[in-house]
């Protein structure tokens, strides 16, 4: 840009020279000045105008980028173009500020995705290549959505159920395919929306019975027709004729009660035999439709009471044994010929009737119900008091009836519970069995300031739970004697000089409910002197000797208060500290600046 700028230049003397030959003014330029801009009308670009009076070449800038564009023109100045010029032409697009170089070889990618699209290209762009890469990406199928990049391949889909065939097309995959495409591929029907795809089937049920035969094939369908399917249903013996599915063998059954005989003959039936035969063989009367399974019996019942004694033998029956025959055991009749009893029991004399007996064991032949006045257990501990029947272990007593026990064991004749003072578990530890006010134990020490908190030797009470005063249940007083202090807390900071600011230190204090200044357990700041309140901050100062406000190094630490102290500064880049009038180095800062200037 800098060859440019000169032939700028260049061009600017040959024009301003070129108007003064032809003004006729000569190289003073007299003659009248309409607008007093100091220029003779005759040389005066605007005569009528003191804004303007010398034509400049240039190019249009629309954007504003320092570049214009279009042909070169030379618009009437006040000796610099206005806005909307540049004295250098090239920008390639002159309605984007960002945009001004034309750059080769470059590959599209407007949607910043990675992939670019087909290049590579000549691109209008700025300081960065936004929208393009210097090297080609991946394949991009749409460049104005990142979230499309690979191709994929979409079929035509005459009859619009979602499966084509036949022509393709390409577009990007995750996005829908092109209308009267689909992405699916193989449609069996491309006319017919009812039907795609070629569906596979093993096995055949002509006659709609449920029982299949073996038989492969495909159909084009939406699913299998009924007669067609994958699974195997039994084996169909006939799929002519749905009231036939299974070979079963039968028996010839000549009185028609479900069961025959002979030998067995394999015959294709439905649900049931054909009339005359039976699926069950073995009929013990053949003549006899009343009667025609064998079923033996291994117990009896002569009495009907629904008690049973040991008997066996075997019946033709009607499927099902005759009443008082059973094939295993119910219960043990101890009487089989008397209907009101047939249980035998076992058990002891219960005199007093509280459920519990004693004594010697009896056998009786009952009913079903245990007989009054018996019992199956014998460990009655007082067999005339119907209140007492089970010895109770107790492990605790309650003598003043507080609620509370002291140890001590035994066994008592008793009923459901033991009686009220008796416990087989502690309810709490009676420090004074024989009082019914008090009944806990408590440590307590003597609170002589009446504090809340006590010290000294610790003292066992009884109390009903609470420690009274002149006692109390904390012994940790640090000070017995005031009632103004009464625990011992931790300090971290101070604040000797009062001026807000802590500098750490720790220890303890004996106080009352809080920590008294200047002690602390939070910092605030963190004061450099504790001993004079107008310093109280740590800050690096440089020394300023001529009092310009800028100081130069060494460095220093100091410790301060609000403000800084003469002859001292923040700042310390001072490059001479003895001129007031001097803080930087300009020389330097333009070899920098020129330095880092494109």
């Amino acid at each position: 840009m800098g060859t440019m700028r000169s032939t700028w230049l260049a061009l600017v003397l040959v024009l301003v020279g070129l108007q003064s030959a032809c003004s006729g003014g000569g190289a003073e330029g007299t003659g009248p000045d309409s607008d007093g801009d100091g220029v003779a009308d005759a040389e005066d670009c605007a005569a009528h105008s003191a804004q303007a009076w010398q034509p400049l070449p240039g190019y249009r800038d629309t954007d504003g980028d320092g570049l214009g564009a279009g042909p070169l023109a030379t618009p009437c100045t006040a000796g610099t173009l206005p806005d909307g010029w540049a004295p250098e032409a090239g920008d390639c697009d002159d309605a984007d500020s960002t945009r001004w170089r034309q750059v080769e070889g470059l590959y599209p990618d407007l949607d910043g995705d990675g992939a670019t699209a087909t290049g590579p290209v000549t691109a209008c762009v700025g300081d960065s290549l936004a929208g393009y890469r210097e090297a080609p990406g991946a394949p991009d199928c749409d460049d104005a959505a990142p979230r499309f990049q690979q191709s994929t391949p979409g079929w035509l889909d005459s009859d619009g159920d979602g499966v084509g065939s036949g022509e393709s097309v390409s577009y990007c995959l995750g996005a829908r395919p092109p209308p009267g495409y689909a992405a699916l591929d193989g449609d069996c029907a491309p006319d017919d929306s009812s039907r795609s795809e070629l569906l596979p089937y093993l096995y055949r049920d002509r006659d709609v019975d449920g029982a299949t035969v073996p038989e492969s094939g495909t159909l084009c369908a939406a699913r299998l027709p009924i007669g067609y399917t994958n699974v195997e249903s039994g084996r169909d013996c006939d799929d002519t004729d749905r009231t036939r599915w299974a070979l079963s063998d039968t028996y010839v059954d000549t009185d028609g009660d479900g069961f025959g005989v002979g030998a067995s003959e394999s015959r294709c039936m439905g649900a049931t035999p054909d009339p005359g035969y039976a699926a069950e063989g073995e009929d013990c009367a053949p003549e006899d439709r009343t009667l025609w399974q064998w079923r033996s019996y291994s117990h009896r019942d002569h009495d009907g009471d629904g008690a049973t004694v040991p008997e066996s033998g075997v019946l033709c029956t009607a499927g099902a044994l005759p009443e008082g025959h059973h094939e295993g055991p119910l219960g043990h009749d101890c009487d089989d010929g008397n209907r009101d009893v047939r249980v035998s029991w076992s058990l002891y004399p219960d005199t007093d009737g509280d459920g519990v007996g004693s004594g010697a064991r009896e056998t009786l032949c009952a009913g079903p119900q245990r007989p009054q006045g018996y019992s199956f257990v014998d460990t009655d501990c007082a067999s005339m008091n119907a209140a007492a029947w089970q010895l109770l272990s107790y492990l605790h007593r309650d003598m003043d009836g507080d609620g509370y026990t002291v140890p001590e064991s035994g066994l008592l004749c008793s009923g459901a519970a033991l009686p009220p003072g008796f416990r087989t578990a502690s309810n709490g530890f009676d420090c004074d069995d024989a009082n019914l006010t008090v009944h806990l134990r408590l440590q307590a020490w003597a609170d002589t300031d009446a504090d809340g908190v006590g010290a000294g030797t610790a003292t066992m009470l009884c109390t009903d739970g609470t420690v009274r005063a002149p006692w109390s249940t904390t012994g940790t007083d640090c000070a017995a004697e005031d009632g103004t202090r009464w625990q011992t807390r931790s300090y971290f900071h101070v604040d000797r000089d009062a001026d807000g600011h802590t500098t750490p230190e720790q220890g303890q204090q004996c106080v009352g409910a809080a920590l008294p200044a200047p002690y602390f357990t939070q910092a605030t700041g963190n004061d450099c002197d504790d001993t004079a309140p107008d310093l109280f901050r740590w800050a690096v100062v440089y020394g300023d000797e001529d009092g310009d406000g800028v100081g130069a190094p060494p460095r220093s630490l100091a410790c301060l208060g609000q403000g800084m102290p003469a002859g001292f500064s923040f700042k310390g880049y001072d490059v001479d500290d003895v001129d007031a009038a001097v803080q930087e180095d300009e020389d330097e800062d333009l070899l920098v600046e020129l330095i880092l200037s494109p």
